[in-house]
């Protein structure tokens, strides 16, 4: 069986997002929002979001982002709480 944690798919997206900001001298963390902390801009979060898209085969995370980022709750770790409820039944299968 192959289980996917919150924190295994945490420590994936803010590896993404590590590798996509390789400028930034903070520590990205799960409280961090795509576009306030991290000011991604669209090429970085389409970018983003196509690594999602590798990382996650059939989970997309565009929809959860025009709900959330309006009013800076794109956060990592709203992001990994999505993609949980996608991936969790998954784990189910084995």
């Amino acid at each position: 069986m192959n289980f996917l944690s919150e924190a295994d798919v945490g420590e994936r997206i803010v590896a993404l997002c590590r590798s996509l900001s390789e400028d930034c001298e903070t520590s990205i963390i799960l409280d961090m929002s795509l576009t306030h902390c991290l000011a991604f801009d669209s090429m970085k979060l389409m970018q983003f979001f196509a690594g999602v898209e590798a990382l996650y085969p059939g989970v997309a995370l565009e929809d959860w982002f025009i709900e959330h980022s309006t009013d800076g709750r794109d956060t990592l770790g709203n992001a990994v709480s999505y993609l949980m409820q996608y991936l969790a039944p998954q784990a189910g299968r084995g």
